[in-house]
């Protein structure tokens, strides 16, 4: 019986890509890139497919290129067969490519996102606000993916008084854009504040259950504000643009779901440093002005005396202008008394009673004082004044009883 050789793992990934090499040199080929991505190194890594089958291609960084290329992007490479030991997979090390038009998927991811536009599908005015503190939060999403445990760990170490509520999900396949729909529908029914709904990345075709008009529909129609979290920060689908909130991954989606009770706690300290401040500020200023009052006591004392005096001499002030004005009036009476009785003494006061005075040179005649013939006199009455000449004189019947 022969004894066949062992050979290690190595062994036979280097005669297969020996094999390969040898029999493939340079091969022209056309397929729909997928998973395209653009490492760090500058290499780009894809994966090229058809319908029935698809192989890993590479691309390296020091290989020129004149366009940028996308899932679904159809190309034709040409390059070579090659055997990528540390995988064992087989791959194609592309030295050209140069597309040749757009692959079915991406044709129909943006017919449906012109469609959903054209309705007002993705308008800003329609997408709510998150609420600040959510109570409940429902996810929906595969449960035994990694995103489900970025989601909980994130919101556990940000807000662990929330409530969680998961709807597991299928989310790559035929039968997951249904139950997407299904999950978005329960978690409205759950009364949910807000819901996550996403997944991990992954090709295009991975994703494309995001990329369905019944999830579309879905976002739309909940009454709850949605957070997508379908992917990485590269990866863009059609439940990105329906939903409320599009986050960069699911870890990003539930930090942006929670407040971090450690930022609440410190603004909460910090607020409440400031009102210490503040009030200390007030007392300190409210003791320096009783201070300042109790030192003007005396001032405000001085104050109200004076204040006091001054009402004091206003009463005697009212009381001398009164005293004044009763002994200017019994004055004034007194004067109009004397006033009267000198008027009545007046040598011409009995002209106003209709009596009249006689003058002769300018001298006032008594009764004593006789006329004689041809002197020339003045009688003053009340009105006027005449002159007369005597002409002869009668001796008063009186005096002649008189002398006998």
């Amino acid at each position: 019986m022969s004894k066949e050789p062992i050979l290690s793992v190595s062994d036979i990934t280097r005669a297969i890509q020996q094999t390969f090499e040898q029999s493939f040199d340079t091969i022209v080929m056309q397929g729909e890139i997928s998973n395209y991505k653009h490492h760090a190194s500058g290499h780009r890594y894809f994966t090229l497919k058809d319908a029935t089958a698809q192989l890993s291609a590479t691309m390296w960084r020091n290989t020129p290129l004149h366009f940028q290329p996308r899932d679904g992007m159809s190309v034709i490479v040409s390059g070579k067969i090659t055997m990528y030991p540390p995988q064992g997979k087989v791959q194609i090390e592309c030295r050209t490519m140069r597309p040749i038009g757009q692959g079915d998927l991406y044709v129909a991811f943006e017919e449906l996102k012109q469609n959903l536009a054209r309705l007002g599908y993705f308008d800003q005015a329609r997408k709510r606000p998150l609420p600040v503190f959510p109570a409940t939060i429902g996810i929906a999403t595969s449960a035994s993916g990694a995103a489900l445990r970025d989601i909980l760990a994130t919101l556990k170490r940000r807000m662990p008084l929330v409530s969680v509520i998961v709807r597991p999900t299928i989310v790559q396949g035929e039968a997951a854009p249904l139950d997407i729909a299904h999950a978005i529908a329960d978690l409205n029914e759950a009364h949910c504040d807000l819901a996550i709904v996403g997944r991990g990345g992954g090709s295009i075709e991975d994703l494309w259950a995001f990329n369905t008009p019944i999830v579309a529909e879905a976002i739309y129609q909940s009454a709850i504000p949605i957070i997508s979290a379908v992917g990485h920060e590269t990866d863009v689908t059609i439940a990105d643009f329906v939903a409320d909130v599009r986050a960069a991954t699911p870890t990003a989606a539930a930090e942006l779901a929670v407040r971090d009770i450690q930022e609440i706690d410190e603004n909460l300290r910090a607020t409440e440093h400031h009102l210490l401040q503040m009030f200390q500020r007030i007392l300190r200023d409210m003791r320096q002005r009783l201070l300042y009052a109790e030192s003007r006591t005396n001032i405000r004392l001085l104050q109200r005396t004076m204040t006091q005096h001054q009402q004091t001499l206003d009463r005697w002030s009212d009381t001398l202008t009164s005293t004044l004005r009763r002994a200017v009036d019994e004055r004034t009476v007194q004067l109009s008394a004397k006033h009267a009785q000198l008027s009545a003494l007046a040598p011409l006061a009995p002209l106003q009673r209709g009596f009249a005075l006689i003058e002769r040179n300018g001298t006032t005649l008594s009764t004593k004082d006789s006329l004689t013939p041809e002197d020339t006199i003045t009688i003053r009455r009340a009105n006027d004044t005449s002159t007369a000449v005597i002409l002869t004189t009668v001796q008063s019947l009186s005096t002649t009883n008189n002398n006998g």
